[in-house]
């Protein structure tokens, strides 16, 4: 059984889950986190920095202002996590946004701007098929034919190319085609958002660890590669929040907390 006196070699992996910190939803026990999920296992790098500031306070007998004593000034923590392999959820948070799930369907009638022969163009949805150019000629709208007045180079990121309009086309023209299920994120719609962190650590000598930090103004830190010759790494990096509720639990003590069990 590990006690307090047991030694540590510490050398750790294991399951990183990220949660919301809702004080209406959450209970203290967990440490108020809610929607927990796991992030994966590529994790490349999970790290806590602990700091104190303090102000010296100079005595006034020798004539030299030496230190007689430092009066705390304040205490910060910070977490660092980084990752190689991510889900769209993940993905979305660093983006300030939300992962949503969208499922395949149709769409009628969606208008293109205005083109030109050689113009690119894309439509709303991926993974498009069975699509259909037409023009705003009434009462009969005219079709366009595919290979003859506009190309298809990638159905699924629905890169479109426009080869040439028929004589007499009328504008605007418009798609109707179908789409596959994807996930969709929108940057920058979800934000404030306080997140925790429960890192699940086993060392390599079977002895375990586990963090809890509830309350983390974690946003991404650096880069993000989107076209690199290695693997992107995800990294997010906030500072830890102090939680009142949780001052008097001797657990938590408005902070974190660590087990440490065999």
């Amino acid at each position: 059984m590990m006690t307090s006196n047991t030694p540590i070699v510490w050398s750790g992996q294991g399951p990183v889950q990220i949660g919301t910190f809702d004080l209406a939803r959450g209970r203290p026990d967990s440490g108020y986190l809610v929607d927990l999920y796991r992030v994966g296992c590529g994790n490349s790098a999970l790290t806590t920095n602990l700091a104190r500031s303090t102000k010296p306070l100079p005595e006034t007998c020798s004539g030299q202002r030496l230190t007689l004593k430092e009066l705390p000034t304040g205490k910060t923590m910070s977490v660092s996590l980084s990752m190689y392999q991510f889900s769209g959820r993940t993905l979305a948070a660093a983006l300030f946004g939300e992962a949503v799930d969208v499922a395949g369907g149709t769409v009628t009638g969606e208008v293109l701007p205005a083109l030109a022969a050689g113009d690119y163009f894309t439509l709303r949805h991926p993974k498009a098929s069975d699509i259909v150019i037409k023009d705003n000629a009434a009462p009969t709208p005219l079709a366009y034919v595919e290979g003859t007045h506009y190309a298809v180079e990638d159905a699924d990121h629905v890169r479109l190319k426009l080869l040439g309009h028929p004589d007499e086309h009328v504008e605007p023209l418009a798609v109707d085609y179908s789409y596959g299920g994807h996930v969709n994120i929108a940057a920058f719609k979800k934000e404030g958002i306080e997140r925790g962190i429960i890192f699940s650590g086993v060392n390599q000598d079977g002895q375990k660890g586990r963090l809890i930090i509830p309350r983390i103004s974690l946003a991404l830190d650096g880069d993000l590669g989107w076209i690199t010759s290695e693997e992107a790494t995800l990294t997010f990096k906030g500072n830890v929040l102090y939680v009142p509720e949780l001052e008097s639990d001797d657990d938590y003590g408005g902070f974190a907390r660590v087990s440490l069990f065999d």
